[in-house]
């Protein structure tokens, strides 16, 4: 957590630990929303698999549990790294088995199979968490749940400066570090393109200079040729996937202290921010009818009929892996004026040592490989997920001459803003509570929308604090 929130938010607010089915319940609640921010059409891992070492003559076998979800970029990639033997894994820990146990799709399904994990005494060794607003840290640390690697990695004299200030801030708590991340990524940073589409429907390419206003013509014009020019896909119609995006038309969702919704504090902008999501949808036809949602991976690259949509990281690396016939581009996404500075958030999923583990060495070892460079290098360049905070991997030519997009990216995550902080830690029902679909679908006009939002938002915030 950033120095100046650990002041700021008190902790004897959050009363005593605890791990109960109720609490875990209203956490997992969340996963409705949580999901938006799973990839869509992104292949799953097998339910539970393993990978062990060569072990020497009379060297006891140890097993290290991974439990997380089955997504491409989780569990499999994990379990294709495993079998890859990424990093010669099997010779640094020839006596350990790494057994990959995964829980459905998306936390919906992932946090409650994990609570009746712990209420049954078996929990594995890593647990994976996608931080939201910092509710990771009283899911995993205040619940007592994690262990605290700040003494164990500083045993092994491991250093903390191989990932970026902003990723380690915001996977620690009171000066002490929970976890490790497995991917970091600025959130929906660019524009992917059906070049060979676009082109064939005479309409130039989008440049990194665009602004909103430059898009909105292009797709119109996609429009008057019977296509979808732009669809918002991934960013989706809440405050955490669309921060990048609010940030840019210069609204914040709250105050440093994470207790005061600040929607209305930039009114005006936000009326803006939302109309013109709108009206791609409504107005201009650019985007394509959002009841029912689209299938906009499909829209994209089977039918071509959508010729771009906002990206995750991932998407640079799987489009193409998937859509093999077409010729996919990629630039960043627009700004509101020509020039202005380009605004971020820092996205991450991470993984931590459970306190319950037995085998606490041989797991922060597995850790410290999931978030190891190879594995980050490996798995963008194989197309199976976006990267870590790792500067070193960032700046690797393997993943920068594979797709020159992360080289403009790249500048970006070095600069990627924090995560805003929800102070209760009430971080899914916040983002539930600033979901304004109901505005794309017409059902309510952008600036009763904007009132709305700021209303439900402040509840949630006015909640007590998660314990």
């Amino acid at each position: 957590m950033n120095s100046h929130v650990r002041h700021l938010v008190d902790p004897a607010l959050f009363g005593p630990r605890h791990s109960s089915r109720r609490h875990a319940l209203a956490i997992a609640g969340g996963g409705a929303v949580l999901a938006a921010c799973q990839v869509p059409g992104m292949p799953a891992a097998p339910a539970s698999t393993g990978q062990t070492g060569t072990k020497p003559a009379g060297t006891p076998g140890v097993e290290i549990r991974v439990q997380t979800v089955t997504q491409a970029d989780m569990g499999g990639w994990i379990t294709e790294a495993l079998s890859q033997d990424i990093d010669a894994r099997k010779a640094k820990q020839p006596n350990v088995t790494v057994k990959v146990e995964t829980f459905g799709a998306w936390t919906n399904t992932y946090l409650p199979e994990m609570e009746k994990v712990w209420a049954s005494g078996t929990p594995g060794d890593l647990v994976w968490y996608p931080p939201r607003h910092r509710s990771h840290l009283i899911w995993g640390s205040r619940r007592n749940l994690v262990r605290d690697l700040t003494g164990d990695l500083r045993a092994l004299k491991y250093d903390l400066g191989q990932f970026s200030k902003a990723s380690i801030d915001q996977n620690s708590d009171g000066g002490k570090l929970f976890f490790l991340p497995f991917v970091s990524e600025p959130v929906c940073p660019v524009i992917a393109i059906n070049r060979g589409a676009a082109q064939g429907a005479g309409l130039s390419m989008p440049t990194d200079d665009w602004t909103f206003d430059d898009l909105a013509e292009w797709g119109q014009k996609a429009a008057s040729r019977g296509l979808f020019g732009y669809f918002r896909a991934d960013s989706g119609v809440d405050a955490f996937t669309s921060s990048p995006y609010l940030r840019q038309w210069g609204v914040e969702p709250v105050d440093p202290t994470g207790r005061k919704a600040t929607f209305v504090d930039t009114r005006d902008a936000f009326v803006k921010a939302l109309t013109y999501r709108v009206n791609m949808v409504t107005t201009w036809k650019a985007s394509p009818p959002v009841s029912p949602s689209p299938d906009y991976v499909n829209l994209f690259g089977r039918e071509q009929k959508l010729l771009a949509m906002d990206g995750w990281p991932v998407r640079i690396g799987w489009l193409p892996k998937q859509f093999k016939g077409l010729d996919i581009d990629f630039v960043l996404t627009p700004t509101v004026r020509k020039g202005d500075r380009r605004r971020s958030l820092l996205n991450e999923h991470v993984f931590g040592v459970t306190r319950a583990s037995k085998n606490p060495e041989e797991s922060l070892a597995v850790l410290t490989w999931l978030a190891g460079k190879e594995m980050a290098v490996q798995g963008v360049t194989q197309g199976f997920k976006g990267p870590n905070s790792r500067p070193d991997a960032w700046a690797d030519p393997r993943i920068l001459d594979r797709a020159p997009i992360y080289k403009r990216i790249r500048s970006l995550m070095e600069t990627v803003e924090p995560d805003y902080l929800v102070g209760n830690f009430r971080g899914e029902e916040f983002d539930a509570a600033t979901n304004w679909g109901a505005a794309e679908r017409g059902e309510i006009a952008p600036a009763a929308m904007a009132d709305q939002i700021q209303q439900r938002a402040q509840e949630v915030l006015d909640r007590q604090p998660t314990a």
